[in-house]
């Protein structure tokens, strides 16, 4: 699904991702430290199907997969999502970790949550590692609450993680 128009903060552009974008993903999905909490393949584990897939965001019919780029330069310094279904969004995000600590995290969960309320959505979720401290702080931030527990595996290895699905409303 495509964006009908760019989300701006004061600082950012989010845009839907492009084929064109595969390279930049790759390579912060792929990053150990950078990727450590996320399902997403580490770059020792890309096999041609988990490359297809990531080829395949910028056509994905099922939700929005976007780039979250610096208004200024116009460099990518992060990657979220947003899967609607009956009213709910799922969400997820990764900024670069050049740039963790700086508050893009905040203004891209800011542009979404006015965003998904413009497009009529009554609730958001997201899926987080009980130990992706940062990222439970950042949906609590913003009012998000801890739903039912659930785990899930990172892509081509055996490492499962405690998780729980984090839920805000948004009527």
């Amino acid at each position: 699904m495509e964006l009908a128009k760019n989300l701006e903060t004061p600082r950012l552009v989010i845009r839907s991702c492009r084929k064109t974008d595969t390279d930049f993903i790759l390579s912060i999905w792929g990053d150990r430290e950078n990727g450590k909490f996320m399902t997403t393949a580490a770059s020792e584990n890309v096999d041609e199907k988990y490359l297809e897939a990531i080829e395949g965001l910028a056509e994905d019919p099922d939700g929005y997969n976007m780039i979250i780029e610096l208004k200024e330069s116009g460099a990518p310094v992060g990657t979220c999502c947003a899967y609607p279904e009956n009213g709910n969004y799922d969400i997820g995000y990764s900024i670069a970790k050049d740039h963790w600590k700086e508050g893009l995290g905040t203004e891209m969960i800011g542009a979404l949550l006015q965003w998904i309320r413009a497009e009529g959505g009554k609730s958001v979720s997201g899926e987080v590692a009980d130990d992706n401290k940062a990222s439970v702080a950042l949906l609590h931030k913003f009012g998000f609450t801890e739903g039912r527990k659930t785990r899930y595996k990172k892509w081509g290895e055996e490492t499962w993680f405690d998780a729980h699905i984090l839920q805000l409303e948004l009527e």
